[in-house]
């Protein structure tokens, strides 16, 4: 992979980044493709294969879970957050990473999908086919994610999944963090410190005024930098993690 320098390094991601899940074209140009949901999705997918989840099958429309779980009865299952973000009733988890900490998903498969990551995953699928390989990094894995696809011959492209059809800076942010690492300019000590700031102040207000389990995924896990080295790709509706094998 050629290096960039830190001046070609903003219009190499302008030409590589899609910046929100309704601009995933119908026809994505053959690659690698990285979604971005640094809250949450982005940071819970890693946090279930730390804790040993054999896979996590992205089920196309949320509903799909329990279908999923009578198939296969040992699997854990993510559905909404529920009432107060407690979970919802016939599911064993939602999407949090701090939640799942308490979930037994060692060995076992599980299921999930989300409004934004979940489905980016699944609209790249469905748009992409065989075409384009999807991944699944945040701030917390981007750097093994990077280093990971950093051996590819093909080109890497990053889904800022975004909310509502619109960007999201927090999603921006991550995709920048995973491509500098990429191209092999990791941020300084300085760049880090305005990344956790432009997450921070982007979530923070908001989650001000949510139960505390919404704070303690920003705090302790989504800004936890580098923390997992996890590499989730999607084998058929499957993510797996492959950091231990060559892209």
């Amino acid at each position: 992979m050629r290096l960039v320098s830190d001046d070609d390094l903003t219009e190499r991601l302008l030409e590589t980044m899609i910046p929100a899940r309704a601009q995933i074209p119908d026809d994505p140009t053959p690659g690698n493709y990285v979604v971005v949901d640094v809250a949450q999705f982005s940071t819970t997918v890693p946090e279930l294969f730390a804790n040993g989840a054999e896979y996590i099958y992205i089920t196309e429309e949320r509903g799909n879970e329990p279908d999923f779980k009578a198939e296969n009865p040992r699997a854990k299952i993510g559905g909404s957050s529920g009432p107060n973000y407690e979970g919802e009733e016939g599911y064993d988890f939602f999407n949090s990473p701090s939640f799942v900490q308490d979930v037994d998903v060692a060995g076992r498969p599980t299921a999930m999908t989300s409004t934004n990551g979940g489905n980016a995953v699944t609209d790249l699928r469905l748009a992409g086919g065989d075409d384009v390989e999807i991944y699944v990094g945040g701030l917390t894995n981007g750097k093994a994610v990077a280093e990971h696809l950093r051996e590819s011959d093909r080109e890497t492209y990053f889904v800022a999944a975004g909310s509502n059809g619109k960007p999201s800076p927090e999603d921006v942010t991550g995709a920048l963090y995973i491509a500098r690492h990429l191209h092999e300019r990791p941020p300084t000590d300085e760049q880090r410190a305005v990344f956790r700031e432009m997450v921070t102040f982007g979530k923070g207000p908001k989650y001000e005024r949510k139960p505390q389990v919404k704070r303690t995924d920003l705090y302790e896990y989504t800004l936890a930098f580098d923390s997992r080295h996890v590499v989730p790709k999607l084998v058929d509706q499957r993510l797996v993690d492959v950091g231990g094998e060559a892209p």
